[in-house]
């Protein structure tokens, strides 16, 4: 990790930039419209960005037709958020995501070897069923990670220093009772944020017509909250894992 000064509302605050940040997508596209702007700044800070994703989103089709090419269509737009992200992507290929033992083994163990610093994560209570199981497997995988050795752990203990759930259009946070979070400055990424989704994930552009719409006006609210332009907001998963980064 390393330590860099970062300029907010005219005062010089210290930031923890994490080495490596792991974030877990249901499908394509949900590490962007959920908190892109945050992955592409702490990128730019000196981050390494992996990306999980869980499913293929092969059911992201508005149209019949669409139907027999949205398998290439995803593959070229996952190849090209890699390149403009300057990220890894891992594909985990889940045909449906029901929580079983073996995934969360699966999920335990790419923790342990990946060794992330920070884990961003969908919020449990999420409406949409891909986005909750995720988050419900990823929640066991961090335990186990961080306080037992199941799944093939002796020796290999992992303890991230902060994990994160992360807003979606299916977890308005205004919504989750007893809800406290902190909000990631995204200023100076909102433009490249917007881009990526709107000229990369064109497959999606249809289907999800509306949720760039409820991303800015989002980002909007959030940003006001800290005298930004535009924010995105993280509620802290400190269960098993003591919050030691926080996000800025």
């Amino acid at each position: 990790m390393e330590q860099n000064q970062y300029l907010i509302c005219d005062k010089v605050i210290p930031v923890v930039v994490p080495k490596r940040i792991m974030v877990f997508a249901g499908h394509p596209d949900d590490e962007i419209i959920s908190c892109g702007g945050t992955l592409i700044k702490y990128r730019e800070l000196g981050s390494e960005i992996i990306i999980i994703v869980a499913t293929s989103g092969l059911g992201g089709y508005a149209k019949k037709h669409q139907r027999d090419q949205i398998k290439t269509q995803r593959q070229n737009e996952l190849n090209a958020i890699q390149k403009v992200l300057d990220c890894k992507i891992l594909e985990l290929n889940y045909a449906d995501l029901q929580i079983t033992r073996k995934k969360v083994a699966q999920i335990t163990n790419l923790i342990r070897d990946m060794q992330p610093n920070v884990i961003l994560m969908p919020h449990f209570s999420d409406f949409h069923r891909v986005h909750r199981h995720l988050s419900l497997i990823t929640r066991e995988a961090i335990y186990h990670c961080s306080s037992g050795k199941a799944y093939g752990g002796h020796e290999r203990s992992w303890k991230p220093y902060g994990v994160y759930y992360y807003e979606s259009p299916s977890c308005k946070f205004q919504y989750i009772e007893g809800s406290v979070f902190i909000i990631v400055d995204i200023e100076k990424s909102w433009t490249k944020k917007k881009e990526i989704f709107s000229e990369i994930y064109v497959s999606q552009k249809e289907v999800l017509e509306r949720v760039l719409d409820w991303a800015e006006d989002t980002a909007i609210l959030r940003g006001n909250e800290i005298a930004s332009a535009y924010g995105e907001s993280f509620i802290p998963e400190t269960t098993y894992t003591p919050l030691k980064i926080l996000l800025v």
